[in-house]
Protein backbone atom coordinates (compact mmCIF):
# COMPACT_ATOMS: atom_id res chain seq x y z
CA UNK A 1 0.00 0.00 0.00
CA UNK A 2 1.22 3.49 -0.79
CA UNK A 3 1.67 5.34 2.47
CA UNK A 4 -0.06 8.41 0.99
CA UNK A 5 -3.23 6.35 0.65
CA UNK A 6 -3.06 4.83 4.11
CA UNK A 7 -5.18 6.43 6.80
CA UNK A 8 -3.39 4.78 9.73
CA UNK A 9 -1.51 6.69 12.43
CA UNK A 10 0.32 4.42 14.89
CA UNK A 11 1.34 5.87 18.25
CA UNK A 12 4.08 4.14 20.23
CA UNK A 13 5.07 5.42 23.69
CA UNK A 14 8.78 5.01 24.41
CA UNK A 15 9.87 5.47 28.01
CA UNK A 16 13.52 4.51 28.57
CA UNK A 17 13.39 2.08 25.65
CA UNK A 18 16.85 2.67 24.17
CA UNK A 19 17.70 -1.04 24.22
CA UNK A 20 14.56 -2.00 22.30
CA UNK A 21 14.75 0.76 19.69
CA UNK A 22 17.07 -0.88 17.10
CA UNK A 23 14.79 -3.90 16.77
CA UNK A 24 11.72 -1.66 16.86
CA UNK A 25 13.12 0.42 13.98
CA UNK A 26 13.79 -2.73 11.99
CA UNK A 27 10.18 -3.84 12.36
CA UNK A 28 8.74 -0.37 11.71
CA UNK A 29 10.63 -0.03 8.43
CA UNK A 30 8.91 -3.20 7.24
CA UNK A 31 5.43 -1.73 7.80
CA UNK A 32 5.95 1.98 7.14
CA UNK A 33 4.52 1.86 3.61
CA UNK A 34 1.29 0.62 5.18
CA UNK A 35 1.05 3.68 7.43
CA UNK A 36 0.16 7.34 7.08
CA UNK A 37 2.51 8.05 9.97
CA UNK A 38 4.18 6.42 12.97
CA UNK A 39 4.58 8.68 16.00
CA UNK A 40 7.13 7.65 18.61
CA UNK A 41 6.53 9.35 21.94
CA UNK A 42 9.59 9.98 24.10
CA UNK A 43 7.58 10.00 27.29
CA UNK A 44 10.06 11.85 29.50
CA UNK A 45 12.86 9.29 29.17
CA UNK A 46 16.02 9.62 31.25
CA UNK A 47 18.14 7.53 28.88
CA UNK A 48 19.15 8.12 25.23
CA UNK A 49 15.74 7.32 23.76
CA UNK A 50 15.20 10.74 22.14
CA UNK A 51 18.67 10.99 20.63
CA UNK A 52 18.49 7.49 19.17
CA UNK A 53 15.10 8.21 17.57
CA UNK A 54 16.28 11.56 16.21
CA UNK A 55 19.36 9.98 14.63
CA UNK A 56 17.28 7.25 13.05
CA UNK A 57 14.78 9.71 11.55
CA UNK A 58 17.63 11.88 10.25
CA UNK A 59 19.24 8.95 8.45
CA UNK A 60 16.09 7.34 7.05
CA UNK A 61 13.46 8.61 4.64
CA UNK A 62 10.39 7.32 6.43
CA UNK A 63 7.04 8.28 7.93
CA UNK A 64 8.33 8.00 11.51
CA UNK A 65 8.03 11.11 13.67
CA UNK A 66 9.19 11.97 17.18
CA UNK A 67 7.11 13.73 19.81
CA UNK A 68 9.08 14.72 22.92
CA UNK A 69 7.51 15.06 26.33
CA UNK A 70 9.93 16.62 28.82
CA UNK A 71 8.44 15.17 31.99
CA UNK A 72 6.85 11.76 32.37
CA UNK A 73 3.36 12.46 33.64
CA UNK A 74 2.13 8.98 32.87
CA UNK A 75 1.38 6.34 30.25
CA UNK A 76 -2.03 7.77 29.42
CA UNK A 77 -0.71 11.31 29.09
CA UNK A 78 1.97 10.17 26.65
CA UNK A 79 -0.41 8.25 24.43
CA UNK A 80 -3.06 10.97 24.42
CA UNK A 81 -0.40 13.52 23.45
CA UNK A 82 0.24 11.36 20.41
CA UNK A 83 -3.46 10.90 19.70
CA UNK A 84 -3.94 14.67 19.58
CA UNK A 85 -0.91 15.05 17.32
CA UNK A 86 -1.96 12.32 14.89
CA UNK A 87 -3.33 13.31 11.48
CA UNK A 88 -4.56 9.93 10.22
CA UNK A 89 -8.24 9.08 10.00
CA UNK A 90 -7.64 5.85 11.90
CA UNK A 91 -5.55 5.99 15.06
CA UNK A 92 -3.92 3.10 16.88
CA UNK A 93 -1.45 2.63 19.66
CA UNK A 94 0.81 -0.19 20.72
CA UNK A 95 3.97 -0.51 22.85
CA UNK A 96 7.68 -0.20 22.12
CA UNK A 97 8.51 -3.39 24.03
CA UNK A 98 7.53 -5.48 20.95
CA UNK A 99 5.42 -7.88 22.97
CA UNK A 100 2.87 -7.09 20.27
CA UNK A 101 4.52 -7.10 16.84
CA UNK A 102 3.93 -3.90 14.79
CA UNK A 103 2.98 -6.05 11.80
CA UNK A 104 -0.04 -7.23 13.81
CA UNK A 105 -1.16 -3.60 14.09
CA UNK A 106 -1.18 -3.36 10.29
CA UNK A 107 -3.07 -6.66 10.02
CA UNK A 108 -5.58 -5.32 12.53
CA UNK A 109 -5.91 -2.14 10.45
CA UNK A 110 -6.89 -4.09 7.34
CA UNK A 111 -9.37 -6.10 9.39
CA UNK A 112 -10.78 -2.87 10.85
CA UNK A 113 -11.29 -1.07 7.53
CA UNK A 114 -12.93 -4.16 6.02
CA UNK A 115 -15.84 -3.81 8.42
CA UNK A 116 -18.97 -1.93 7.44
CA UNK A 117 -20.19 0.96 9.58
CA UNK A 118 -16.65 1.39 10.84
CA UNK A 119 -17.30 4.78 12.43
CA UNK A 120 -18.91 3.17 15.48
CA UNK A 121 -16.28 0.49 15.96
CA UNK A 122 -13.24 0.25 18.18
CA UNK A 123 -10.68 -2.51 17.87
CA UNK A 124 -8.55 -4.07 20.57
CA UNK A 125 -6.07 -6.89 20.61
CA UNK A 126 -6.78 -10.29 22.11
CA UNK A 127 -3.54 -11.75 23.45
CA UNK A 128 -2.66 -15.35 22.64
CA UNK A 129 0.01 -17.66 24.10
CA UNK A 130 0.26 -15.80 27.41
CA UNK A 131 1.42 -17.37 30.65
CA UNK A 132 -1.30 -18.79 32.90
CA UNK A 133 -0.22 -16.47 35.72
CA UNK A 134 -0.71 -13.40 33.51
CA UNK A 135 -4.06 -14.63 32.23
CA UNK A 136 -5.35 -15.03 35.79
CA UNK A 137 -4.65 -11.37 36.60
CA UNK A 138 -6.19 -10.23 33.33
CA UNK A 139 -9.30 -12.36 33.84
CA UNK A 140 -9.76 -11.07 37.38
CA UNK A 141 -9.64 -7.43 36.29
CA UNK A 142 -11.96 -8.14 33.37
CA UNK A 143 -14.53 -9.81 35.62
CA UNK A 144 -14.45 -6.97 38.15
CA UNK A 145 -14.68 -4.28 35.45
CA UNK A 146 -17.52 -6.07 33.67
CA UNK A 147 -19.46 -6.41 36.92
CA UNK A 148 -18.98 -2.79 38.01
CA UNK A 149 -19.83 -1.19 34.66
CA UNK A 150 -22.43 -3.81 33.65
CA UNK A 151 -20.76 -4.29 30.28
CA UNK A 152 -18.63 -7.12 28.94
CA UNK A 153 -14.93 -6.24 28.93
CA UNK A 154 -12.07 -8.67 28.36
CA UNK A 155 -8.27 -8.43 28.12
CA UNK A 156 -8.36 -4.73 28.96
CA UNK A 157 -4.70 -3.89 28.37
CA UNK A 158 -4.22 -5.85 25.15
CA UNK A 159 -2.72 -3.96 22.22
CA UNK A 160 -3.34 -2.52 19.76
CA UNK A 161 -6.22 -0.14 20.42
CA UNK A 162 -7.67 1.33 17.22
CA UNK A 163 -10.49 3.72 16.31
CA UNK A 164 -11.51 6.43 13.86
CA UNK A 165 -10.51 9.97 14.77
CA UNK A 166 -14.10 11.06 15.42
CA UNK A 167 -13.90 8.99 18.63
CA UNK A 168 -11.28 11.34 20.10
CA UNK A 169 -13.93 13.79 21.30
CA UNK A 170 -15.22 11.14 23.70
CA UNK A 171 -11.84 10.59 25.40
CA UNK A 172 -10.50 14.12 25.82
CA UNK A 173 -10.74 13.70 29.60
CA UNK A 174 -8.70 10.49 29.58
CA UNK A 175 -6.59 9.64 32.65
CA UNK A 176 -2.83 10.20 32.61
CA UNK A 177 -1.92 6.76 33.96
CA UNK A 178 -2.26 3.09 33.02
CA UNK A 179 -6.04 3.29 33.44
CA UNK A 180 -6.26 4.71 29.90
CA UNK A 181 -7.09 1.38 28.24
CA UNK A 182 -9.96 0.66 30.63
CA UNK A 183 -11.26 4.23 30.23
CA UNK A 184 -11.30 3.96 26.44
CA UNK A 185 -13.18 0.64 26.43
CA UNK A 186 -15.77 1.81 28.96
CA UNK A 187 -16.32 5.05 27.04
CA UNK A 188 -16.71 3.14 23.78
CA UNK A 189 -19.29 0.76 25.20
CA UNK A 190 -21.20 3.56 26.93
CA UNK A 191 -21.37 5.34 23.55
CA UNK A 192 -22.76 2.15 21.96
CA UNK A 193 -19.61 1.34 20.02
CA UNK A 194 -18.99 -2.24 19.00
CA UNK A 195 -15.65 -3.60 20.19
CA UNK A 196 -13.84 -5.84 17.74
CA UNK A 197 -11.17 -8.21 19.02
CA UNK A 198 -8.17 -9.10 16.87
CA UNK A 199 -5.92 -12.01 17.94
CA UNK A 200 -2.25 -11.17 18.45
CA UNK A 201 0.63 -13.34 19.62
CA UNK A 202 1.92 -11.93 22.90
CA UNK A 203 5.69 -12.33 23.20
CA UNK A 204 8.20 -11.87 25.99
CA UNK A 205 9.88 -8.50 26.30
CA UNK A 206 13.23 -8.38 24.49
CA UNK A 207 14.96 -5.90 26.82
CA UNK A 208 14.19 -4.03 30.02
CA UNK A 209 11.16 -4.51 32.23
CA UNK A 210 7.47 -3.76 31.95
CA UNK A 211 6.37 -0.27 33.00
CA UNK A 212 2.87 -1.51 33.77
CA UNK A 213 3.37 -4.48 36.06
CA UNK A 214 5.55 -7.25 34.67
CA UNK A 215 6.35 -9.15 37.90
CA UNK A 216 4.11 -10.17 40.81
CA UNK A 217 4.69 -6.99 42.83
CA UNK A 218 4.18 -4.86 39.73
CA UNK A 219 0.95 -6.66 38.89
CA UNK A 220 -0.36 -6.23 42.42
CA UNK A 221 0.40 -2.51 42.31
CA UNK A 222 -1.26 -2.20 38.91
CA UNK A 223 -4.28 -4.13 40.18
CA UNK A 224 -4.67 -1.82 43.18
CA UNK A 225 -4.34 1.27 40.96
CA UNK A 226 -6.89 -0.14 38.54
CA UNK A 227 -9.36 -0.98 41.31
CA UNK A 228 -9.01 2.57 42.61
CA UNK A 229 -9.62 3.96 39.14
CA UNK A 230 -12.64 1.69 38.58
CA UNK A 231 -14.21 3.25 41.66
CA UNK A 232 -13.36 6.76 40.47
CA UNK A 233 -14.58 6.18 36.92
CA UNK A 234 -17.84 4.66 38.12
CA UNK A 235 -18.44 7.75 40.26
CA UNK A 236 -17.67 10.12 37.36
CA UNK A 237 -19.97 8.30 34.95
CA UNK A 238 -22.85 8.76 37.37
CA UNK A 239 -22.42 12.55 37.36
Amino acid sequence: MNKNKSTLSIIIPCYNEQANLPLLFEKLLKIQLECHEIILIDNGSTDETSQIIENFIKNNNCCIKLLKIKKNIGYGHGIMSGVRKASGQIIAWTHADLQTDPKDVVKAYHFFISKKKGSNLILKGKRKKRKLFDNLFTSLMSIISSFVFKIRISDINAQPKMFRRNFIKFIEDAPDDFSLDLFVLVKALKKNYTILEFPVIFKNRYYGHSKGGGNLIGKLKLTLRTLSYIKKLRHNLKH
